[in-house]
Parts: structure tokens; sequence; C-alpha cells
């Protein structure tokens, strides 16, 4: 919850509580970055490495296929090798490509990209894709016994996208490394997430009406302005969480990594982004909100194009030139959003920056094109 500070020496609060955002109406804000990763147990190491890399076309025709794999400029050999009976295989919805690990080793870097960038037009292969910034390689991997093999071959299936790297191919991957632990390392590696803490620091005697205006939308309002006037009344004020005035649901989520469902009751909910963004103020989840025809009647119905600065709660949509959603995040305070990067468990609930989210999500525009991001505040709020 909240702690005391001593009055009169600025430098211990800051040092305290992190390095301030910049001024607004969400008040004295400190944030800290730290790293997370997933728990060995929620690791599916032998599920990941046995179902080998499967990419999907919803609704895609074979000649469809065959002009996408072209258009990356990847040899002809490789396009043949792609397109061979059982690798290139019709299902119900469309077409599947169940790529061999030598061909996914070999691909040159930019015909790679470009196959990673069209894969990521259909949102079911988002969870074949990983994105992990340069920067954090080493705390990532270099506990690994071997981890200059493990990185060379990480590196040998990824490509570059500005500060980070695009990585498919966990069965082959896992595949390659002879042992448990180092299976079990790199996973752990993949599945961390560089995310930030926020505290709210409240001064004795604050005038608190305006700090409880602005966290307290949605089904907390009441609670939120009780806790801060009782803060202030303190003789030395105090601070405490931001996750300690979100509503219940995304408090609860906040930098945990999906559980999986249980199969009994009924086919898993698709907790992404937009599930993630649009049940932020709901009491109990509304399971139908990561299927886009339904989010997005609801954009239409409940949500107005937010006025003026963007608030807290406000959804931030990340679209294409085209008008193509590529991903949804909740505003909360500066630049800093929480979001879920994507459905599986290899993406927790967290707080991430806006520069940090263009930067990643910007992988999925043109060259020369640049995401747009718009905000929409809910109207009943």
């Amino acid at each position: 919850m909240w702690f005391d500070h001593e009055q009169g020496d600025e430098n211990v609060v800051v040092t305290a509580l992190g390095k301030p955002l910049r001024p607004g109406p969400w008040g004295d804000v400190y944030f800290t970055s730290f790293t997370i990763a997933a728990p060995e147990e929620l690791l599916p190491l032998r599920k990941l490495e046995e179902s080998g890399t499967r990419w999907v076309f919803p609704r895609a025709s074979y000649s469809e296929v065959s002009q996408l794999l072209k258009s990356t400029g990847m040899p002809v050999t490789m396009q043949a090798e792609l397109m061979e009976p059982g690798v290139l295989v019709q299902n119900a919805d469309g077409m599947e490509i169940l790529p061999q690990a030598k061909t996914l080793i070999a691909l040159p870097p930019e015909a790679r990209k470009k196959l990673y960038q069209a894969l990521l037009r259909y949102p079911e292969n988002r969870g074949q894709i990983a994105f992990i910034h340069k920067d954090t390689l080493g705390e990532r991997f270099g506990k690994n016994q071997n981890c200059e093999h493990t990185l060379m071959l990480f590196k040998q299936l990824c490509c570059e996208h500005g500060d980070y790297l695009v990585f498919c191919g966990y069965s082959v991957m896992l595949s390659q490394l002879p042992t448990y632990e180092e299976k079990r390392d790199f996973l752990r590696g993949l599945t961390s997430q560089r995310t930030l803490t926020l505290r709210l620091l409240i001064k004795p005697g604050s005038d608190t009406a305006p700090l409880a205006n602005y966290w307290g939308r949605g089904l907390k309002s009441t609670d939120v302005r009780t806790i801060f006037e009782s803060i202030a009344q303190e003789p030395t004020g105090g601070s405490l969480s931001v996750v300690n005035v979100l509503p219940s649901l995304p408090a609860s989520q906040m930098y945990f990594y999906p559980m999986p469902d249980n199969p009994l009751n009924g086919p898993a909910p698709l907790r992404d982004c937009h599930w993630t963004s649009f049940n932020f103020f709901q009491s109990s989840p509304n399971e139908q909100l990561s299927k886009p025809d339904f989010f997005v009647e609801k954009l239409k119905e409940d949500y107005l194009p937010a006025s003026g600065d963007p608030r807290y709660g406000d959804i931030a949509l990340f679209t294409k030139p085209s008008g193509d959603i590529v991903h949804s995040a909740v505003y909360l305070a500066d630049d800093v959003l929480y979001t879920k990067n994507g459905s599986t468990f290899t993406y927790p609930w967290m707080l991430e920056t806006l520069t940090d989210l263009l930067k990643q999500y910007s992988f999925q525009v043109e060259p020369g094109e640049k995401l747009v991001v718009s905000y929409f505040r809910n109207k009943n709020m």
C-alpha cells in the first residue's frame, strides 16, 4: 500500500520513488523500470517443441499464399520448399504452412523480415512471433550455460527492426538446445519483459480533489477519493502504487502472465490487447471483446474520439494509415499505457511507454509509413 516520507529532502523522495513523470493532471507520479519473466510452471516446453511451427492464412487460396511468398524476395528454391505437399496444406479456414527447420533457419535477412511482416497481417500468427529489445539480450540469455551458441541460433531466426529483434521459431530453437535447463532458461529469457511501476506521491495537507477526479473514473471513484484524503491527512503525507487505484480486473492482472484455461469450460477466450483494453473498467470480463467485429462495434457505440489531451482510461488505438487496427492499450499518465502485447503466455499484462509500443508495432507498417495513435473515451464515463 502506501508509506510515509520524511519532509524536507526532495532527493530522498526521488530516490525512493524513482524518476518523475512529466507534470500533468495525474499528480506527482514516479516510475521505476524492472524486468519480469514467466514462472517455470507456465512454460510449455515439450508442447512448443513438439508442435512445430505453424503459419496460418485464413481465407487465403493456394495462389494467394504463393504470391505472398514470392513478394518476400526469398530464393525460388525456398519458395518451393514452403509449397511442398505436406508443408503448404489446406485447412477448413484457408491455408497453412508447416515450415521445416532447415528452411526457417536459412531464410535470407530481408526475405525473413518481409515474411514475418506478412505473417502478422493475420492475428492468428501473433503468438508465433516475439519482439526482443536488442539491449536486453545479455540479461535474457547471458545466464544460459551455452549462451554463445544460444544467441547465435536465436539471431539466425530473427530479423532486425530498429531497436528490436523479431523472432519466430520456438519449436526450431528448443529442438536445437540439448538440455532441459537450456530450454527452460531460453524460454524464460524470451518471456522476459521490461516494464514499469508507478507510484503516486501525495503531500501532507494537499487538495486531493483534482487527483480523485483524474484517477477516480469507473467503479473505484469513492474509494480513490477516500484513500487520497486519508494519505493527505497524515503528517508526512505518503505514496501508493497506482495499481491500488486501478479497477479490480487490471489491478488483479498487472505483471501476471496468463494461466491456461480449463478446456472443460469450453473454448478459451483470446485475452489479447483488445480484450484487455475494452474490459479495463468491467467488474467481470466480457469474453466477446477479443472478437474484431464485436469490439469495433463497441467502439462505435460506446466511445467518442477524445478531445484534447488523453486522460486516464482512454483507449489508445494504433492503426496503419489504411485504418487497420494493429494494437490497443489503455492510457494511464504522461506516456505510460496499460497493455498486453499478445494473447499467448509469453506476454503479461504490464505497463509500457508509448514510445516503446510505437517502435515495436511499427514493424507492421510499410517502409515510409507511420502508425497513427488515436484516443477514444467512453462516453458513459
